[in-house]
């Protein structure tokens, strides 16, 4: 019996490798982002997920995210970077173009919150509750964010004020909705090349929220309490993210590459 040209060793043995390599590659980045979406101008402006330039009393910012803003890219991610973009712009000595952060952690949750207010079970005031068991630092130390937008700028300002992770964090939409956390500890320094800082641009839907995020924030770490208050309003955010394969997808497919080539040894060895 004659086999195809496909059936032998050799060939077997560089296909299975093959496809257990394009299963291993990387997809291409994609950018996800919070409503009311890339080009689009939010209805508001503010400081947050950071604080006023000066403040030492620190700040914690949550911010949640619906999973069906990720459903597109794939059912298992890597999230490499986030981003923030002015809507004010710089103006001499007045609104600086740069936000210098002695100290700030940001981290990733999975968390159970649901991400529109108008169902049970939002984002809590308590924001120790909001926290996903699979948390993450992505990033922590000093940063500076840059813009080159001016006051007088016309249209939709640019996502300039990115954060590049040091760690990307793994994240499934189906086990549930995506949580940021933005930390300035207490007695950090937030600086300017300016009296304050471009205000970011931010969106808010009233109350009760249904385009899928919101906020909680602790804005002052130095007073002993845990809890701070929620808001339907969140800043406009762009994540930088990419499809993975699922751990149990490479452990099937690398199983099947091991038994193609036992298969092929004892067909040799017969």
């Amino acid at each position: 019996m004659t086999r195809p040209g496909w059936y032998r060793p050799a060939v077997m043995m560089a296909l299975a490798a093959a496809c257990l390599a394009a299963a291993a590659a990387p997809s291409r980045a994609a950018f996800v982002t919070s409503p009311p979406g890339d080009g689009v101008a939010g209805n508001g402006q503010g400081v947050a997920p950071f604080t006023t330039v000066g403040d030492t009393n620190g700040n914690r910012y949550q911010q949640i995210y619906s999973s069906g803003f990720f459903a597109g890219v794939g059912s298992s991610q890597a999230i490499t970077a986030v981003a923030f973009r002015p809507k004010q712009g710089a103006f001499g000595t007045f609104i600086g173009s740069s936000l210098i952060l002695s100290d700030v952690t940001v981290r990733l949750s999975t968390t159970r919150r649901n991400a529109d207010t108008d169902f049970p079970n939002g984002l809590s005031g308590d924001l120790a509750l909001n926290v996903g068991a699979d948390v993450r630092t992505v990033f922590s130390g000093p940063l500076t964010l840059t813009t080159s937008r001016l006051l007088f700028d016309t249209g939709v300002g640019t996502f300039d004020f990115l954060i590049p992770f040091q760690t990307a964090f793994n994240y499934v939409p189906g086990s549930g909705n995506l949580l940021l956390e933005v930390i300035i500890p207490a007695g950090a320094t937030v600086r300017s090349n300016g009296s304050s800082f471009t205000q970011l641009d931010s969106f808010t839907d009233g109350f009760p929220s249904r385009d899928g995020t919101a906020s909680a924030t602790d804005a002052n770490l130095l007073d002993g309490l845990t809890v701070g208050s929620n808001s339907t309003t969140g800043a406009v955010t762009r994540f930088t993210t990419v499809s993975t394969p699922e751990p149990a997808s490479l452990t099937v497919l690398a199983g099947a590459t091991l038994g193609l080539a036992a298969a092929v040894r004892r067909r040799r060895a017969a």
